[in-house]
């Protein structure tokens, strides 16, 4: 982008700084960041004032919507990182819009859940335009550093070289895929929608409630809802699709935590912490499973290509001991719902 004038500075700076005279007439500060502002990031000078710090005596709906421009921000963010393939940037781009859909699902007394159900339909299909290419990068990963714990001598075959034969092909597909649903009409729609909502907010009368009450209810229904998750994985037929569910409402009661975090304080953060852990032992569990699958598949090939599949065997065995040694460590877990704790 060419450098921004001095005669543009200087028309930026009185627009940016200017606005005592253009409140008389009906102007207000935009609820989200503008597309100029994103385009000229860095150039546009600080604002001369923060906002207001939330507290648990803000609005309910303005702690949410304080939330959930955090995440539309974050997402704006790392577009242009994922089109340059920067680390990490898939993974934190797809974070941002479970952030945003999990709040909005756990607040839908505070944000009509009915009037925001198609923008949360469209972020489950942005997480799920990225998520191949993250999950092919921790699969890569997870693999190679678990051959890697390896004796050498316990390696018969090719195998580090089909493992990362196999996922770069599929990081490759996956990056495509990614790309071509960031190019599309459909995200666009998307981003247009996720600037309206803060914009014009389609708040429930609870909104204007004190946060510190209003939000206290939801929150501690995503730590029941986690618990309910977590107790019946022992009886569950299929454990590993108990355990994934448990994995998803373990990241409701995550996210829906940090988000009353101005408001609940410290109950927030201990229910966001605690899930935050549980989340990831559920999350090395659920990519075990994933793990073991594509090692079959690998495997499979490698028969068929005439190959040892000895090395292939041992790392399923070693990722089926990760799992079942997750899955024993799942009853020492509690979750905090309001002022006290539960387990299992």
């Amino acid at each position: 982008m060419a450098a921004v004038s001095r005669q543009g500075e200087q028309l930026l700076d009185a627009v940016y700084y200017d606005t005592a005279d253009l409140e008389p007439v009906g102007a207000r500060p935009a609820a989200t960041v503008t597309k100029p502002q994103r385009a000229l990031a860095g150039r546009l000078p600080a604002a001369a004032a923060a906002a207001s710090p939330l507290t648990r005596s803000s609005p309910a709906g303005e702690v949410v919507l304080g939330y959930i421009r955090d995440q539309v921000a974050a997402i704006w963010r790392y577009d242009p990182l994922v089109r340059r393939d920067a680390p990490d940037a898939v993974h934190q781009m797809r974070v941002a819009t479970r952030r945003g859909r999990s709040a909005l699902q756990a607040f839908g007394t505070i944000i009509d859940r009915e009037a925001t159900r198609p923008l949360c339909a469209e972020l489950k299909w942005l997480a799920g335009a990225l998520g191949a290419a993250r999950d092919g990068e921790v699969m890569l990963a997870r693999l190679t550093a678990d051959l890697a714990a390896i004796s050498p001598v316990l390696v018969a075959g090719p195998v580090q070289a089909r493992i990362t034969g196999c996922f770069t092909a599929e990081l490759a597909k996956a990056a495509r895929t990614a790309l071509a649903a960031l190019d599309g009409q459909r995200y666009l729609r998307l981003l247009d929608a996720l600037d309206a909502l803060p914009a014009d907010p389609p708040l429930t009368p609870l909104a204007t409630r004190k946060a510190g009450k209003a939000l206290a209810k939801p929150v501690r229904r995503s730590a029941r809802r986690l618990q309910r998750a977590l107790a019946a994985v022992p009886a569950a037929g299929d454990r590993d699709a108990a355990i994934h569910e448990a994995r998803k409402a373990a990241k409701r009661a995550r996210y829906a935590a940090e988000a009353a975090v101005p408001a609940l304080g410290r109950m927030a953060s201990r229910q966001a912490a605690q899930a935050k852990e549980l989340q990831q032992l559920l999350g090395d569990h659920h990519d075990s499973v994933v793990a073991r699958a594509a090692l079959l598949d690998l495997a499979a090939k490698a028969r068929g290509d005439g190959e040892d599949t000895f090395t292939y065997g041992l790392l399923h065995q070693r990722q089926a001991c990760q799992a079942a040694t997750m899955e024993q460590a799942l009853p020492r877990f509690t979750v905090t719902r309001g002022d006290r704790t539960t387990g299992r």
